[in-house]
């Protein structure tokens, strides 16, 4: 078994500044990781996780994994974790739950660029999770399963069978601990590993081999996507825009790896399409570190930022004698006479409505903005001037014809001024 050893020394590679975790359970897939990576004599480390599900069992696992890390001279990282107690609050499917919680813990040991996740994932789990992800209808990226290495995690036992590794473990006298609620045919994997798949295999003898040669595939594919729809997932993070042209391009199997580069949930795929043929302005809420919604405007997808508390401008008010020659829309000159109330500054909203200068009857903000073709994501920064009873001056766009200044008596200059 040699070659399990020499993939792994050539997976590693030789970089001395790499510091290796190794998940390890106790089983002997994780326990053979801890082996192989000791001898081979690189900087290793282990990680184990008691979830105390199993009384004395979980005692005895974790006892095992650090006697074996004591004789080894090895750090061993021990998380506890009551698990009943803990599902009883969160609730959840166990296992996933379980599986966060794991990975949750692994994370704290990711902040440092040198350190490397070891897991101890082969062939058969493979296979496993690929038919598990072709149940549950998971596209290319699910079909792909695990990769060997991705984003600070290592997989090197991927291209090895469950039977090698037992067999390397036996040879060279590496001692495990098996999980008895692996034979247990409650859960989905352990049912497809316990019945299914020796049942397909009986039936289909290269079943194993025919299903990791597809893996491979959509390995490749996968890999071809992320090249293909990186720049364009960057470009719509720098300018906060998805163009339409850019958008009808794309294929199902490229909308959806774009959806996963921009971190959005995979349900985004279909709201997509009916944002798509909605009418100039329609929303699109979601849940993202950096954008708050999508906004449909004329010829692409606004991606939203989350605005915080916006101090409004200051607006200064000062008695003049005289008009300019020159009228511009960056300041307001009005009749104090006309005026009621108080004068103040705020951002408009749905409903406004004013008497622009040079036309009959009122008119909508709304409608100012949009015959102005100001894009929607932007509208909502528009500011508006009103006393207690109107609007003057949708600021920089028009004012209002209701407070407009005589030539012959004193009246109020109004400028926005930032603050």
């Amino acid at each position: 078994m040699a070659n399990l050893e020499q993939h792994i020394a050539e997976f590693l590679g030789n970089d001395p500044t790499k510091h290796y975790f190794v998940a390890c359970s106790g089983g002997v897939d994780s326990m053979v990781l801890v082996h192989i990576l000791h001898k081979l004599g690189v900087r290793v480390s282990v990680l184990h996780v008691n979830y105390m599900l199993r009384g004395e069992d979980s005692e005895r696992d974790q006892e095992l994994v650090e006697r074996v890390c004591s004789q080894k001279g090895i750090t061993a990282h021990v998380k506890r974790v009551d698990f009943n107690k803990y599902l009883a609050s969160s609730g959840g499917n166990l296992q996933e739950e379980a599986r966060k919680v794991r990975y949750k813990y692994f994370e704290n040991f990711k902040l440092k660029d040198s350190i490397r996740i070891v897991l101890a994932q082969h062939a058969d789990d493979q296979v496993e999770t690929f038919f598990l992800n072709l149940s549950r209808n998971a596209g290319i990226m699910g079909l792909a399963c695990m990769l060997p290495e991705h984003n600070g995690y290592l997989r090197p036992l991927l291209p090895f069978t469950k039977v090698e590794v037992r067999n390397y473990a036996i040879e060279n006298e590496v001692i495990w601990r098996e999980d008895v609620s692996n034979a247990s045919n409650k859960y989905s994997r352990n049912k497809l590993r316990n019945v299914i798949l020796p049942e397909l295999e009986d039936t289909i003898p290269t079943l194993k081999e025919s299903v990791l040669i597809l893996v491979n595939a959509f390995q490749a594919t996968q890999f071809e996507l992320e090249v293909k729809l990186k720049p364009i997932a960057e470009s719509v993070l720098l300018s906060q825009q998805l163009s339409f042209d850019q958008f009808d391009a794309l294929n199902e199997f490229e909308l959806i790896e774009l959806i996963r580069q921009l971190n959005l949930p995979a349900s985004m795929h279909s709201e997509f399409a009916k944002l798509r043929i909605a009418e100039k302005g329609k929303l699109l809420a979601c849940s993202h570190k950096r954008f708050c919604s999508i906004i449909r405007e004329d010829a692409y997808f606004y991606f939203q930022k989350e605005e915080g508390f916006t101090i409004l401008p200051k607006l200064h008010i000062e008695k003049v004698n005289e008009l300019p020659e020159v009228f511009t829309k960056q300041e307001l000159f009005v009749d104090p006479l006309k005026i009621k109330g108080e004068i103040a500054v705020r951002r408009w909203k749905e409903g406004d409505r004013m008497k622009p200068l040079g036309m009959k009857g009122s008119k909508l903000i709304s409608d100012i903005l949009s015959d102005a073709k100001i894009p929607h994501h932007a509208r909502h920064l528009q500011l508006v001037v009103h006393d207690d009873e109107k609007i003057l001056w949708c600021v920089g766009m028009t004012v209002s014809r209701e407070a407009t200044s005589k030539l012959t008596m004193d009246n109020l200059q109004l400028k926005i001024r930032l603050v």
